[in-house]
């Protein structure tokens, strides 16, 4: 008797996937589909971890897929010396900085577009296509009109620099290391083969080349292809998804299970066979021990940003174990859910087992049709063993359907990286006060720069002299910078100002201030700048949507204004945090030079440039206030004033400002009618001037007298204070 065994493929947890395939599908198929395996396909894990180790495979990507990819190409680290102050007897600091430059390969086949990348999980490009990191990036889809990158033909031998068609790569030129550590992070790169979804059916004709015929109606997201041959690769989503493998017409179809529901195949019982009595149909289930209470499916959810997800399904029939499938492929979790419940269902109808022998003269019967037995439950052909007329065949019960509610879930709670706007740079040159914490023997030339959206991290600096630009390094962290709402009108700097309020609006939602309710002159209330006037704030009320109100000022703070000024609405104001002050080096300009700057980051088509005076504030003393001059009774003249520190540490009862100059020290004028008479040095905050030494300046009678005060710093006087003889 002539036997013929085929398997029906897909059915159960690693099911006879390697079985005997009849001679009429031919070597051709069975070569390449079902060759001994030489070394497993893709698993989850190969996907999460960079490599770039000679011999290492590359996946074919199909749909959408989140990437580890392969470094083809690489430069040594590239090191960069900036040396940045000295002068004047100070020693100069020298930065060292690192780039590289690498090519990684994506997908072993052309793919449509690149999406997000990661660099150590943190997101370096977004869905816009902006950068994030200072980098120039290059794709290659990896069609056949591909030409050699220019960086790596540049930097190999003439005609040895492959266009490397059919593979998908990026190359990064001058990637900066000092955000990673100075190493290169661990890439991980979206990549689109095409836009929607991917069918099976298009995924295993496109990985047999055609000799493999699908009628799947499944779908997924994406897949990454691996292994060492085509078996290798389809075998993951043959053990995951309800599909099986039949032979139609000498050729191997792959179908979803019960593709035909509706229609089973009507048997006829077999008796006898060639004068031979047959056994009677034999119906078996096997002991619940045997199939597994809990099956997990590990594959790519894309609500995740493509990272791993769990689907589980529990079975309360008393199996033991836990079965697990890995599935290299992206889809949603719903869709997950629906496998592991319609995996674990087949699992459990598998225990009923019919053998029978039918009748085979009328019908063709092959692997994967369906039956009705005689009480009306149906079955699916797994195996069957031809004879003359009859056929013995072995059969599963079929699974029934799976309720929609346990095709419903979550893929879980997950904290993605945001994806945030870069913007355009915004950039204030401030010549400061001095600023707490600051060297009091240096001035505070300072720019503050931030984005206009939240996304923006730092930007380039560079200074103009002399027609050339010198690079002066980046930008400090992002400062707290905005445009006022309302106009401000003028006011007394010797008052407070508990009147006045002002509504800002924040370049970007990333900058923040903090609710405050204090006296302006506290030692930690915060000083801003706008239009050339500092101002400390005292009450700081958060409004909603980046804007806020400030009100209770101390005007002209920190400067030898006696009056503010009035400001426009749309002015620009800056929070004159420390933390936020590029502070330029006092060796690349003058006091009195106008410094040029120019600022790009990475949203900027342009530089930003803006000018500022360096006037020196931080190291010149504050002119006197409260001067008087009387004369007593006996014809002398008293002096006195009230001394200022340039370093304003805030309003304490009791105690003086600090001394920050080498000692205390004045330079008085004595002025009539505007001419002058006769100054004095003197070294404490009054004067006094006899009858007898006034008389002797020959002072015309009705002259008008004035004085002058300055403030005598380590490094310049001060403006002078100016008063009459009351």
């Amino acid at each position: 008797m002539a036997t013929l065994v085929l398997t029906a493929v897909g059915s159960a947890f690693g099911g006879p996937i390697g079985g005997a395939i009849g001679a009429a599908l031919g070597q051709k198929i069975d070569g390449a589909l079902f060759a001994p395996a030489a070394r497993e396909g893709s698993r989850l894990k190969e996907l999460a971890v960079q490599t770039s180790s000679y011999g290492t495979q590359i996946p074919a990507i199909f749909g959408a897929m989140r990437v580890a990819g392969t470094v083809i190409w690489a430069t040594d680290l590239i090191e960069d010396r900036a040396k940045s102050g000295g002068g004047k007897g100070r020693a100069s600091t020298v930065n060292y900085s690192y780039r590289v430059s690498l090519a990684v390969a994506l997908s072993s086949r052309p793919v449509a577009r690149l999406g997000r990348i990661w660099a150590d999980g943190n997101l370096v490009r977004g869905s816009d296509g902006a950068l994030k990191i200072d980098t120039q990036l290059r794709f290659y889809s990896g069609h056949g009109d591909q030409q050699p990158d220019p960086l790596l033909a540049s930097a190999e031998a003439v005609g040895q620099c492959p266009a490397h068609r059919d593979v998908a790569y990026v190359v990064f030129e001058d990637l900066q290391l000092a955000d990673f550590g100075n190493r290169i992070p661990s890439f991980t790169f979206e990549v689109f083969e095409r836009d929607g979804p991917l069918s099976l059916s298009a995924l295993f004709q496109s990985l047999s080349g055609g000799d493999l015929l699908a009628e799947s109606t499944h779908s997924i997201v994406g897949f990454a292809a691996g292994g060492a041959n085509m078996r290798e690769a389809i075998v993951p989503i043959l053990n995951a998804f309800p599909v099986e493998l039949i032979t139609r017409d000498g050729n191997l179809v792959v179908r979803d299970v019960g593709a035909n529901p509706d229609q089973p195949t009507q048997i006829v019982v077999a008796v006898e066979e060639d004068r031979r009595e047959l056994d009677p149909p034999s119906h078996r289930i096997a002991p619940a021990g045997q199939i597994p209470d809990r099956v997990s499916l590990r594959y790519y959810d894309p609500d995740r940003d493509y990272q791993a997800g769990v689907q589980n399904s529990i079975s309360k029939s008393g199996g033991r174990g836990e079965a697990r499938l890995e599935l290299p492929a992206v889809l949603g979790a719903s869709s997950a859910k629906r496998l592991v419940e319609l995996k674990a269902g087949h699992a459990r109808y598998a225990r009923s087992t019919l053998t029978a022998s039918v009748v085979t003269s009328a019908i063709l019967l092959q692997p994967g049709d369906c039956f009705l037995s005689a009480d009306g439950k149906k079955w699916q052909i797994d195996e069957i063993e031809h004879g003359f007329g009859t056929a013995h065949i072995k059969a599963r019960m079929a699974a029934g359907l799976v309720p929609v509610d346990q095709m419903i879930a979550t893929p879980g709670r997950h904290i993605p990286s945001v994806d945030q706007s870069i913007g355009q740079t915004r950039i204030a040159i401030i010549d400061c006060p001095l600023i707490a914490e600051r060297d009091t023997n240096q001035a505070a030339l300072a720019v503050f720069a931030g984005g206009t959206e939240a996304g923006w991290k730092r930007a380039a600096l560079s200074i103009q002299n002399a027609g050339q630009l010198i690079d002066i390094g980046g930008t400090a962290p992002q400062a707290v910078i905005g445009t006022t709402q309302n106009a401000l009108g003028s006011h007394n700097a010797l008052l407070i100002d508990e009147k006045s309020s002002l509504q800002i609006e924040l370049l970007n939602g990333s900058m923040l201030l903090a609710n405050r309710d204090t006296h302006p002159l506290a030692s930690d209330a915060p000083v801003f700048h706008m239009g050339g006037e500092f101002i400390r704030i005292g009450r700081i009320t958060a409004l909603g949507a980046n804007q806020y109100r400030l009100s209770r000022f101390a005007r002209a703070c920190l400067s030898d204004q006696l009056s503010a000024p009035a400001h426009a609405a749309g002015s620009l104001i800056v929070w004159l945090d420390p933390a936020s002050a590029r502070i330029i080096a006092a060796t690349d300009y003058h006091i009195g030079q106008t410094i040029t700057v120019e600022a790009q980051g990475l949203g900027d088509p342009s530089p930003v440039v803006e000018a500022a005076m360096a006037h020196g504030r931080a190291i010149t003393p504050l002119a006197p206030v409260h001067g008087r001059a009387r004369r007593q009774a006996n014809g002398d003249i008293h002096l006195n004033w009230v001394r200022r520190s340039r370093l304003d540490l805030g309003w304490v009862d009791g105690v003086d400002q600090l001394m920050v100059e080498d000692r205390e020290a004045y330079h008085v004028t004595l002025l009539a009618d505007d001419n002058i008479l006769r100054d004095w040095t003197v070294f404490e905050n009054a004067l006094h001037i006899s009858a007898d030494d006034y008389a002797c300046l020959g002072i015309p009678s009705g002259s008008e007298l004035g004085f002058s005060v300055q403030q005598i710093g380590r490094f310049t006087q001060s403006t002078p204070l100016l008063f009459g003889l009351a």
